[in-house]
């Protein structure tokens, strides 16, 4: 029988009290944003008995991060969503915050979630000035329900210091990603923090039943060259290759093809055998018995010699998590940077939103990604349009709108780069030197794009979009020198999604205080010629509590 805690009961009532004060309009009209006050990482992305769910990190009591909750959405379509009421509070003992985690079906058909319990103390200063008896503990817990009640496990924490190898503190360790292997045993990749170097580092257990663990191995470290902590780890294999993606904290990068501040990274692996029992069932088809010892060298060798790259170049996006069906597999981040986070809009009901859900690939060694193709559902129109821009900014009031799925297929004119036969560097031989796209524009308000053809960088600058707050406005990334790009815009009321030649780089950032009015489209760069393909969105439909 599940009981409903005190705690829990509490937010479930403040949530149904308030939900209803955020009219439709005041929300995103296809990203999810939290049912009241704040939202970030994604947790338990899965399907589970015909629905999706996607779980999110949830303070419904203002619009800042605290204690953590779990909110709750489902889906049919991942599309349309219903919102359901918070399915964790901070109620034990040993946790002041329910962390992030990750969702599966388990063996007996129940929805079986592990998530991190962090029990913080703050320091007493009255005893000790140093405030050393301060306290911060994070284990890793289980909890098993049907799909709407869920029911923490007696004998939590399951892994905790126990079976955390020494090297490790116990103040950062989190974020578990689990799954069930061919084998048959559960499999889970954690973050922990080094003590030697105060570095982040990947760590695999493993386990017969979900309620008792070992720690198997360290299959990635860092060497100082992403950043400091780790977080949000998520494993998962795609074209049997293994894919370690990381939330790193404080990122310190002047190349293009990285970003400062806190950012996801992916590792990408060569092949592994499908003999591998530690391959996710769905993804296996070899029955062979492997050794754990056999396991844990191959997985080890092949992540530390595993290729990074960025995940999202943008403003907004962390903590994205993954999940696999028919297929696919499909991944939804949260659209914020971190380091943001006190600055939501003065008056604000909610803040935070998630990414559109976003489909991964490989297009040879390159992890990509797009939106995915369920969007084609919400078209409600379409506008095709040939465009030679001028040297003079010029709007198109076809394009206007402030829910579109816009693609651009930009040429230059022949011969706009030329190579020098004594240099590797390529050089503009005439105009035009850059395309210019403005979006979300009224006036002086507007997101500011353009790429540059003889250094290859693509500029994304959101100084004019009417934030109050200081944050990031402009990032520069290295896309290559062309005469063709292809750009893939997602345009909602408060973010946008953009995708570099179908989704070999993407870039995110939220818009929160831009006036709705803000619709215009418009391009510059004489002699450049636009293939345009526009479409409106409707609203996608989102079940109250």
């Amino acid at each position: 029988m599940n009981k409903i805690s005190k705690k829990l009961s509490l937010a479930r009532s403040f949530e149904k009290a308030h939900f209803s004060e955020v009219q439709r309009q005041e929300r995103p009209g296809f990203h999810l944003s939290p049912a009241v006050g704040w939202l970030n990482d994604p947790n338990g992305f899965s399907f589970y008995k015909g629905e999706y769910h996607l779980f999110y990190q949830y303070n419904p009591y203002g619009t800042r991060w605290d204690a953590m909750h779990w909110g709750h959405w489902t889906s049919k379509d991942l599309l349309h969503w219903e919102y359901h009421e918070a399915s964790f509070a901070p109620d034990e003992d040993y946790e002041t915050g329910v962390f992030s985690g990750t969702a599966i079906m388990d063996k007996d058909g129940s929805h079986l979630i592990m998530y991190t319990a962090d029990y913080t103390k703050a320091p007493d200063y009255s005893t000790d000035l140093s405030g050393k008896n301060g306290v911060r503990r994070e284990t890793q817990c289980i909890a098993r329900g049907d799909g709407r009640l869920y029911q923490k496990f007696q004998g939590n924490p399951v892994i905790s210091e126990k079976e955390l190898p020494k090297e490790f503190t116990m103040e950062d360790f989190r974020d578990p990603k689990l799954w069930i292997g061919k084998d048959g045993k559960y499999y889970a990749v954690t973050v922990a923090r080094k003590k030697r170097d105060n570095l982040g580092a990947a760590l695999l257990f493993s386990s017969d039943n979900a309620e008792e663990w070992q720690y198997l191995d360290t299959i990635r470290e860092n060497d100082g060259s992403f950043g400091g902590m780790w977080e949000c780890p998520d494993f998962f294999f795609l074209e049997g290759r293994p894919v370690l993606s990381l939330s790193v904290m404080n990122m310190k990068n002047t190349s293009p093809l990285f970003r400062n501040g806190n950012c996801t990274v992916a590792f990408v692996g060569d092949t592994i055998s499908e003999e591998v029992g530690i391959l996710p069932e769905s993804q296996q088809r070899k029955e062979e018995n492997r050794t754990e010892e056999y396991l844990e060298n191959c997985l080890q060798k092949v992540m530390k010699n595993a290729k990074p790259q960025a995940l999202d170049l943008g403003f907004d996006f962390y903590a994205p998590q993954t999940m696999e069906k028919d297929g696919r597999t499909i991944m939804v981040g949260w659209m914020q940077a971190p380091e943001a986070g006190g600055n939501a809009p003065e008056g604000a009901k909610w803040y935070g939103q998630m990414s559109f859900p976003r489909e991964l690939f490989f297009r040879g060694d390159r992890l990509c990604q797009r939106p995915i193709s369920e969007i084609q559902k919400l078209y409600k129109d379409r506008v095709d349009l040939e465009i030679s821009c001028e040297k003079e900014e010029k709007s198109y009031a076809e394009l206007e709108g402030k829910l579109l799925d816009l693609s651009l297929q930009i040429s230059a004119p022949k011969d706009c780069l030329k190579y020098q036969e004594s240099s590797e560097q390529k050089v503009v031989s005439g105009v035009p030197k850059a395309f210019q796209m403005k979006f979300a524009k009224q006036g002086e308000n507007y997101v500011l794009c353009t790429y540059d053809f003889a250094s290859g960088i693509l500029t994304v600058d959101r100084s004019h979009a009417g934030r109050s707050a200081s944050i990031c406005e402009v990032r520069r990334i290295y896309v290559g020198c062309s005469e063709e790009l292809s750009l893939r815009l997602l345009l909602d009321r408060f973010s946008f999604e953009l995708f570099v030649n179908d989704g070999e780089q993407a870039l995110s950032g939220t818009l929160y205080e831009l006036p709705e009015e803000a619709k215009e489209i418009s391009f510059q760069g004489e002699g450049i010629h636009l293939q345009v393909e526009k479409h409106s969105l409707t609203e996608i439909e989102i079940g109250a509590l």
